[in-house]
């Protein structure tokens, strides 16, 4: 009974790691540094917008750019939890509190956001190195960018199908 059970799970395994072989998935996404940088170099060039700049590395995941001296989105994510990974720049992150009214016009369902900050909320300063995870539903806003911007991987991943708000 045991080498049948053996057999049937090294069965299922060569089964399943032939069908992801052949499912043409890549076995790694790989964007190089320099590349990144450039991108957001580029994009950063003809913009002001209040979201920063990004270059998409895959699905939920990118390097965002948010430049000093122009107005910054206060945002929250009603579905899902952001990770971000500060690689360049320093500056005041808020998080909690209320995002201030009026609010901006949605971009999609799982965005929320003005560019008129947050009420309450804990404000610390971020640098290199330092990780965050927002919750679902936490407002969240750069109320000051040391220098002239603050680089960060930035994950988004939806993990609810009901909104969580925390104001």
């Amino acid at each position: 009974m045991k080498i049948r059970a053996a057999l049937g799970l090294a069965a299922a395994f060569f089964f399943i790691n032939s069908f992801a072989q052949q499912s043409g998935a890549p076995p790694a996404i790989y964007k190089p540094g320099p590349e990144i940088l450039a991108e957001l170099d580029e994009a950063a060039r003809n913009s002001t917008s209040a979201a920063g700049v990004s270059v998409s590395i895959s699905p939920g995941i990118s390097v965002r750019r948010r430049m000093s001296g122009l107005p910054q989105y206060s945002v929250m994510h009603p579905y899902s939890v952001e990770i971000y990974r500060i690689l360049e720049g320093s500056g005041t992150l808020v998080t909690g509190g209320l995002l201030i009214t009026p609010l901006a016009e949605q971009t999609s369902d799982d965005v929320i956001r003005t560019l008129h900050g947050i009420q309450g909320g804990l404000a610390r300063e971020v640098s290199e190195g330092d990780i965050l995870v927002l919750q679902p539903g936490t407002p969240h806003w750069f109320s000051s960018i040391d220098g002239d911007s603050i680089t960060y991987v930035e994950s988004r991943v939806r993990v609810t199908t009901a909104p969580i708000r925390y104001q």
